[in-house]
């Protein structure tokens, strides 16, 4: 903090002695950054952003609770107010009006990659006056509060190309040209700022085609903006290793087709935008499916064909996935996509399965196996047990499409009874059968008439695990509740369900996330008494109060699709008002 009041009024300095301007101001911050920048975050208009995220119903009513306004009510939310309480009276305007009159021609954070990377930050304001008459106030703040702590060192005023800077210990700068601000951690790089203001370098990220190119494939009017550039990052150590392939099975899986695609793009682009749903935050890289190396056929779908099937939707769903990932790609293009020792690793597992499944390889599993993918998680209230769990756990199901529904669903079944039965070896296990709406459901429960060591809670009676086959679906559940639910909404479905272009769809959905909220009602009460010692009426209607606000807290979408020469990722939260 005390660090952080010294930097300060060296900024503060800058401003009251710097002077009045050596050109016209540049019409863009963007104008003051050299050219060699690796990455950008751009806020075109600050108070646009500001207005936008404070005035969100959900962060208005989220204002409303104890024990946020208790945090909102600290010294350090309280100085803050007061510093704002105090430029609003001297300055005779709003915060909302003095942030668009001081920063209304945009900010710019600029940096490159690699250790000691010099920052630049560019503050653009529209009215010089009134930055001069800010800054004059800040410092008499600010020297009084140095004053009160006791420091002695003050910034050193240098000049340079004709323009005062102060400088703060070694490296911390700053400099006003106009109504701008440029503060950097280098002085090199402030120095390349003032060069361009000053008409003796004339190569800035104004001027650099991709940072245009990139604003372009963004929806229009971000409240703020990211550019990467992704020739930087490919310089820096490990990248190599990293963006190419063969790779091991876990990166594979993780990062799929996005890290091919990152390999191949020269920029990275993400925009926070408002639309008339809410929030949404999108990405952006100018490379597709077009020139894609193997990963292409285990995470993208031929052209022509649906890459996902619809998200499912049982009762109490709080997350919901659909993706497109195809076993069989995995193993047929295995040399092309991991490293040789995890081939040869592979083929030494899929010869000796067979002696522990009654003869069933791997290999044919993943043949078999169809390339559409779904998981769910819903908050059921119980698994189907008269004893509570002492902790409790949402139940969820993964769903996996088959290319040979008659073979792959026989074979998953023998090899899901035999890992039951090695199971039962450990843990006993009551199997059950049972037809559903023309269904074979097949369950195992744990006995509630015996204790099992290492489990006094009672954790395992949150599942029941199930799995069944509907049509070429097979489903693999943690209870068998939710488990007959996806019977009902699969057989809804027609065969070749179309689901739509994107490769992955996620949903986070409020009311299932509210009533998980809910199961945890007791113990949020017990802590909000300890918290803030207050009866348990009270603290019962605040939990109940965080559990409405949740439930309307609107919903979370994301969407990721692979076009020939784009990929794009969005993520949007459906605020509904």
């Amino acid at each position: 903090m005390r660090l952080l009041s010294r930097f300060a009024a060296g900024l503060s300095l800058v401003a009251l002695f710097a002077a009045s301007a050596l050109a016209d101001t540049p019409s863009s911050p963007l104008s003051f950054v050299p050219d060699s920048a690796d990455l950008l975050v751009q806020i075109k208009s600050p108070r646009r952003l500001v207005e936008t995220l404070t005035n969100l119903d959900a962060v208005k009513e989220l204002q409303q609770f104890p024990s946020i306004k208790e945090l909102l009510k600290s010294t350090t939310y309280r100085r803050y107010y007061q510093f704002l309480a105090y430029f609003e009276k001297e300055l005779g305007a709003d915060r909302f009006e003095l942030l668009d009159r001081l920063a209304g021609g945009g900010a710019v954070l600029a940096t490159k990659f690699g250790d000691k990377a010099p920052a630049l930050l560019v503050v653009q304001g529209k009215d010089e006056k009134l930055m001069k008459k800010f800054v004059a106030a800040a410092l008499e703040m600010i020297d009084q509060e140095l004053a009160r702590q006791d420091v002695k060192e003050r910034p050193v005023k240098e000049t340079y190309q004709g323009v005062e800077t102060i400088r703060f210990g070694k490296d911390a700068c700053a400099a006003v040209v106009g109504s701008t601000l440029i503060v950097s951690n280098n002085p090199k790089a402030l120095q390349g700022a003032l060069d361009l203001f000053a008409g003796k370098s004339k190569k800035s990220m104004a001027a650099v085609a991709s940072v245009a190119d990139a604003a372009a494939l963004l929806p229009a009017e971000p409240l703020a903006s990211l550019w990467i550039n992704m020739e930087g990052v490919k310089q820096q150590p490990g990248f190599k290793e990293f963006y190419t392939t063969p790779r091991d099975m876990l990166q594979l899986l993780l990062y799929g087709a996005l890290v091919d695609t990152l390999g191949r793009s020269p920029f990275v682009s993400i925009g926070l935008c408002q639309d008339q749903e809410g929030l949404r935050l999108s990405g952006r890289l100018p490379r597709g499916r077009d020139g894609m190396g193997a990963v292409q056929t285990v995470f993208l779908p031929p052209e022509g064909q649906p890459g996902t099937r619809p998200p499912l939707a049982p009762k109490g769903v709080l997350y919901s996935e659909s993706f497109y990932l195809d076993p069989a790609a995995i193993w047929t293009d295995r040399a092309k996509l991991v490293n040789s020792q995890l081939v040869k690793s592979m083929e030494e597992t899929d010869k000796n399965t067979g002696k522990f499944l009654s003869g069933l390889r791997i290999s044919t599993l993943l043949t078999d196996a169809g390339p559409y993918q779904r998981f769910v998680a819903a908050e059921q209230p119980t698994a189907g047990y008269k004893i509570v769990p002492a902790q409790h756990v949402p139940a969820f199901a993964v769903v996996s499409e088959m290319r040979n529904p008659e073979t792959l669903g026989r074979n998953l079944e023998t090899a899901l009874r035999g890992a039951a039965l090695l199971a039962t070896t450990q843990v006993k296990l009551k199997m059950n059968e049972e037809k559903y709406k023309d269904c074979d459901i097949v369950s195992y429960r744990f006995p509630e008439d015996a204790p099992y060591k290492g489990d006094d809670g009672g954790y395992r009676f949150n599942f029941s695990p199930s799995f069944t086959r509907v049509g070429n679906q097979f489903v693999a559940s943690s209870t068998t509740e939710l488990c007959r639910e996806l019977v009902d909404e699969l057989q809804k479905e027609t065969k070749q369900s179309p689901g739509g272009a994107a490769t992955t769809q996620a949903r986070l959905v409020p009311s299932g996330l509210a009533d998980l909220v809910k199961a945890f009602e007791g113990t949020l009460v017990t802590q909000t008494i300890l918290d803030q010692a207050v009866p348990p009426d009270a603290a019962r209607k605040q939990v109940e109060a965080f559990i409405q606000w949740v439930r309307g807290v609107g919903e979370v979408n994301l969407d990721e699709t692979y076009t020939t020469n784009e990929f794009q990722f969005d993520l949007r939260w459906k605020t509904g008002k």
